[in-house]
């Protein structure tokens, strides 16, 4: 048995994939956002109470949904300290890892999501990732290869080390989380702000010179098509949780019936 990971193949060929935050913690809602045509489901360990055992449940419910369970680590000390291990034996087909502000940042996320000798990622037996040790053979031989190791880079310290962090061997995805660098730039919210586009900018075509793809929010389709043009790949449009409140406001008109 080969593990297969089908968001990032499509991205090796070049297609874009679309994926959104299952936030609201239950199996349910993210099933249903797998089996609509996003490629990757995001369970965020970051800014949610999520836990190591709900975090597995949910990505059963991914991979029954048809889609790429990816989990968002908090921090890239935890990913260090066993979150992205933690992840990835429960099966999910990738992390993705914030915060990451230097390239030894970058190395160690690496490291952390690979199995030796490429990294230092531990090699248990049994796990859910590898069927409880009915396909360890497989699994070990494959891991690595499958696995897609998404960084983000959200800061202005991030920006300035942003050449040294893309050329690290493994990163997969370099994706800009326009809201956190806004703020650190002192423009809370404003992702329209020159200097936070002109950063946003920079990644971009950084990660095109390496080799690696360019990620970011899809905020329209019309947005989409515009940054598909320019070469981003990996797209987060959004989180159940705001696809509900959107639905609703849609139906309910402000002045009510």
């Amino acid at each position: 048995m080969t593990i297969s990971n089908e968001a990032k193949a499509s991205l090796s060929v070049g297609n874009p994939v679309f994926g959104a935050w299952a936030l609201s913690m239950s199996p349910r809602s993210a099933e249903v956002l797998a089996a609509t045509d996003l490629d990757w489901v995001g369970i965020d360990m970051e800014h949610s109470p999520i836990d190591t055992q709900s975090m597995e449940e949910l990505v059963r419910a991914v991979q029954h949904g048809g889609a790429t369970p990816i989990i968002r680590v908090p921090s890239v000390e935890a990913a260090v300290e066993g979150a992205s291990k933690h992840a990835l034996d429960a099966g999910a087909g990738g992390v993705m890892v914030p915060g990451v502000e230097t390239a030894d940042d970058a190395r160690r996320a690496v490291r952390a999501a690979s199995i030796p000798p490429a990294g230092e990622r531990g090699v248990a037996s049994t796990t859910r990732a590898n069927r409880y040790g009915m396909a360890f053979d497989d699994y070990v031989k494959s891991a690595n290869e499958e696995t897609l190791i998404v960084t983000q880079l959200e800061s202005v310290r991030a920006i300035e080390n942003a050449a040294d962090i893309l050329a690290v061997d493994g990163i997969d995805v370099a994706f800009v989380g326009e809201n956190d660098l806004s703020a650190s730039m002192g423009h809370p919210g404003e992702t329209d702000h020159e200097p936070v586009t002109e950063a946003v900018e920079t990644v971009r075509q950084l990660a095109i010179d390496n080799g690696v793809n360019p990620g970011i929010a899809g905020r329209t389709p019309d947005d989409v098509v515009t940054r598909i043009e320019a070469g981003y790949r990996f797209f987060l449009l959004g989180a159940d949780l705001t696809f509900v409140r959107t639905a609703i406001d849609r139906f309910l008109p402000e002045e009510g019936f």
